[in-house]
């Protein structure tokens, strides 16, 4: 069964930000102790986190391949 999981290596770039002041945050601590200071108007409600996955050319070429054979076999 392991050799039906297709693993492909990428890198995955977490974004937190204020989208009411545009501060990007260095990490949970930072965007914790915006939101818990009483001198700013930061809710969590503002605060969004955005994950972007980078895929490298090889990775997204087994991938195609894989959706492939899947789109094979529910065609049959």
């Amino acid at each position: 069964m392991d050799n039906d999981i297709l693993k492909i290596n990428c890198t995955t770039v977490v974004t937190i930000r204020n989208v009411k002041s545009g501060k990007i945050y260095k990490d949970e601590a930072e965007r914790d102790a915006d939101i818990n200071d009483p001198n700013t108007e930061t809710k969590a409600d503002h605060v969004v986190q955005d994950l972007t996955v980078q895929v490298s050319p090889k990775g997204l070429n087994l991938l195609q391949k894989a959706m492939s054979k899947d789109d094979n076999k529910s065609s049959t």
